[in-house]
């Protein structure tokens, strides 16, 4: 079967590929040559193709996400300083101390200190929409067609949902498994800066045509916490996910990115209220 080369995948495709890249690698070297070959551009193009779409320069996005990365596990993690800097790719923690305050306003320590005051505050109380309690289980990987948006959380997504939708109707694909996967935290990351994914199951041969970015949904140790209700009340059920999953618990947030998962029968495009499962990645937090 033909597969298009990576050079006739569209330029958005590609860049794409570049952030999820540059997420998953936080701790390597991230240099220009690096990412534009990933783009299949040269460094000139790259440079100049990267800063238009994304308005901001590869080394600036670079930073921006380490440090973002790193309040994260600073908040949702008992991971020392030292090895959140290296996990995030910083020399020493000392470098990574003077990056943060300088983006954050406060050393990593005042920061966390705030931050898990504020979110245990804001996850005290019931929750409305909160299903059941969370459970802490094994999901399965899944490789999914996607499309995706950036900007604030809680624009609708019902113009999202719909195209996938078109989609899969063209392709004949059986009704599966939808998934709303957030790729930053509100909480950290400037709303418009944010990306969201909206993604449907692959059958096992299905091969996407050059137009449609795919991507796989990694398995392993989740918290789940069912919710029911209008999108702009799950995130107080997000909070409390991870304060009873995860917060100074026996797990830490894993380095993936969380989600919404939907049943295959569920019309997301054009219903107030939503039914899904919030899928929270997990990890073991080692001993200090």
């Amino acid at each position: 079967m033909h597969m298009p080369s990576p050079t006739s995948r569209p330029l958005e495709y590609r860049l794409n590929h570049v952030l999820d890249y540059i997420d998953a690698h936080l701790g390597q070297n991230l240099n220009l040559d690096c990412l534009a070959a990933l783009a299949h551009l040269s460094r000139y193009h790259f440079l100049r193709r990267f800063q238009q779409w994304s308005a901001e320069a590869p080394h600036a996005y670079v930073r921006r996400r380490r440090l973002e990365t790193g309040a994260s596990q600073l908040l949702y993690s008992s991971d020392s300083i030292a090895a959140v800097a290296q996990n995030c790719g910083f020399d020493t923690a000392d470098g990574f101390a003077r990056a943060f305050r300088q983006y954050f306003g406060l050393s990593p320590s005042r920061w966390r200190d705030r931050q898990r005051d504020m979110a245990a505050a804001s996850s005290a109380g019931p929750v409305a929409g909160q299903h059941g309690p969370v459970r802490v289980i094994q999901l399965p990987t899944a490789r999914v067609a996607y499309t995706r948006h950036f900007g604030p959380y809680d624009v609708d997504s019902a113009a999202q949902w719909r195209q996938l939708d078109i989609w899969c109707c063209q392709h004949g694909l059986p009704p599966s498994a939808r998934f709303g996967m957030g790729l930053d935290d509100p909480d950290i990351t400037a709303p418009e800066k944010c990306r969201y994914d909206v993604c449907v199951e692959l059958p096992e041969n299905f091969v996407a045509p050059a137009g449609m970015p795919v991507k796989t949904i990694a398995g392993g140790m989740h918290a789940v916490l069912r919710f029911i209700g209008p999108r702009v009340l799950s995130k107080d059920a997000w909070h409390r996910l991870l304060r009873d999953g995860v917060l100074y618990g026996r797990y830490k947030v894993a380095a993936r990115p969380c989600f919404e998962r939907y049943p295959p029968d569920q019309r997301l495009a054009c219903i107030e209220a939503q039914d899904c499962e919030l899928c929270l990645p997990l990890e073991p937090q080692m001993a200090l």
